[in-house]
């Protein structure tokens, strides 16, 4: 995603230089949203280990960032994030730090007001979450270890989930009276780590280290919101987005330009 936000940027500079006489506009926008995604956990040294589910967070996200001339939208992004996946263990991590970026070009406006507009945006997003989980550890091979009809015991461990999420969206927007309704197709990827570390116990006389990976089931979708705005200048408006099939979300906003 680097590269790519780089590539984009040498780019879009001329479009930048020529656009100065045109209005530069800083914003700030603020919303909540609730996200569900299939995931798949791999461990790059047994490939024999997989594990799927499913990632449920909501998110607490503020933007900021500057319009320059209608055609470029650059923007930070910061807030706080929780996890919880069932299937690893009842994982459920409180609200942590998040943060990241993006990058959005409208590369086609309608040669009229209001005219729709077809645009390019990447971003990024990355929080990292914890709980101490009480996991079944084998116990084959560990010297020490007592026997058991399973050959394993529950254990408690600290798992860190490092969450990197990064998306593509290609769509249309506009607007129609009070409302600016927009959409298009989503590619997403997750690339994340799975910390589990637990100490030696009773039953284990050494201790427990894995860092599978995170991967995400599906990486494919479309997206459709809108604009709501409360004066006339559209300086001011709440805003509405959905996702599905690669992450199902909702979410809600308020946005004000300066």
């Amino acid at each position: 995603m680097k590269q790519i936000l780089i590539t984009a940027a040498v780019f879009i500079f001329p479009v930048v230089w020529t656009s100065q006489a045109r209005a530069v506009e800083p914003y700030f926008q603020i919303g909540v949203g609730a996200y569900s995604r299939d995931i798949v956990e791999k461990s790059s040294s047994l490939s024999s280990f997989k594990v799927d589910g499913t990632a449920d967070s909501v998110r607490l996200i503020a933007k900021a960032g500057v319009d320059i001339g209608g055609v470029i939208n650059l923007y930070l992004q910061g807030g706080g994030a929780d996890l919880s996946i069932d299937e690893f263990d009842n994982y459920d991590a409180s609200m942590n730090g998040a943060y990241g970026g993006g990058l959005r070009i409208n590369f086609y406006q309608a040669p009229y007001r209001d005219g729709p507009k077809l645009f390019v945006e990447g971003n990024y997003l990355h929080y990292s979450t914890d709980d101490h989980v009480q996991i079944q550890r084998d116990c084959t091979g560990i010297a020490g270890c007592p026997a058991s009809p399973d050959n394993s015991f529950p254990t408690e461990a600290k798992e860190t989930i490092q969450w990197n999420e990064y998306t593509v969206l290609m769509g249309a927007s506009g607007r129609y009276f009070d409302m600016g309704p927009y959409g298009g197709i989503r590619l997403s990827k997750v690339d994340g780590k799975d910390r589990v570390r637990g100490a030696p116990d009773s039953n284990f006389p050494t201790s427990l280290s894995a860092t599978p990976d995170l991967k995400e089931r599906d990486n494919f979708g479309i997206f459709f919101g809108t604009d709501v705005f409360l004066d006339r200048s559209g300086k001011t408006a709440l805003n509405f987005e959905a996702s599905l099939f690669d992450v199902y979300s909702f979410q809600a906003g308020i946005r004000t330009t300066f």
